[in-house]
Order: structure tokens, then sequence, then C-alpha cells
């Protein structure tokens, strides 16, 4: 089991490093959430501001604008590399499993170097996963950011 879901957090990571978002999304279920908050250890998204709080639809629709050639707050598009480690997993409620890990995000844009080009995005990643048709699905997914407080430019790419 333990492999099993270590494939499927590399594959995910893969999945939005190779821009494959329509396939990312589907990892989803549909009443999944997606959430990156603003301040460490902030219990809930009712509990403060977010850098993301998405339903699969906004989701959805942030992924299609990314994909879009000409959308201007991602010209150029970015590339990112993804570092997964630290996979551990545990049992949940009604046959979930909560799946923690440490992830670092490099972000490249090209911009002629009149602002950074390279960002970093750090911190650990939660993942409840469910079983729908045979397959894990994301039931929620949580970005803890070791920076989350900090000032940087809005995130195009999803982490």
């Amino acid at each position: 089991m333990t492999d099993l879901v270590e494939r499927f957090v590399h594959h995910e990571a893969r999945l939005l490093d190779e821009r494959r978002y329509d396939e990312w999304t589907a990892l989803f279920l549909s009443d999944a959430r997606y959430w990156v908050p603003v301040a460490p250890d902030q219990p809930g998204p009712e509990a403060g501001p977010s850098h993301f709080h998405d339903d699969i639809q906004v989701l959805k629709a942030r992924c299609h604008r990314l994909a879009n050639p000409r959308a201007f707050g991602a010209e150029p598009a970015p590339r990112t590399a993804h570092v997964v480690s630290g996979v551990v997993w545990e049992e949940g409620e009604a046959g979930e499993i909560i799946v923690s890990s440490s992830q670092i995000m490099l972000e490249y844009r090209n911009r002629g170097g009149f602002e950074a080009d390279q960002r970093i995005f750090g911190g650990r990643v939660t993942h409840r996963l469910r079983q729908a048709e045979g397959a894990w699905r994301i039931a929620y997914k949580r970005i803890d950011l070791i920076n989350a407080e900090g000032p940087f430019n809005a995130m195009l790419a999803p982490l």
C-alpha cells in the first residue's frame, strides 16, 4: 500500500510539471477542495484568508486559463519541477487515507530578466484520498507553505 500511495503523490506532481491539467483535475472528486492557507496552522478556510480555496469547478477554470497559450498573466507559461519526499500515510475515516508529504516546487518563467524568473515554494502537503470507481481520488488537498504569510506575487501554477 505504501508504494501505491507514494506512486500516486509522485504521479500527481508529474502531471503538474508536464502541464497535463485535465488529467490532474480528473484526480479530484466532484466534491473535493484544494486549499492553500495564508497563515500557518490555520484551522480551516473560514478562519482567515487563503491563497487558494477552490472547489473542483474553480480549479478546472484556473487550469483551463493556465493552459491557454494567450493567457496574459501566465505568459510566458511557467515551467515547474516538484520534488516530493517524506510520504507517509495513515487510515482516516470512512475508508479514506490521509497522506502527508514534504514538497518543493521550483517555478521558472523566462521574462527577460526584468523580474525574478525563478521562485521556490515549499511546505507540507496533506491529501485525503478516497476510493472511487476502483481508483484513489483526491477528496481534499491542503498545502501549508513554509512562507505562507510572506510577501510574494500571485502563484500561477497549482502547487
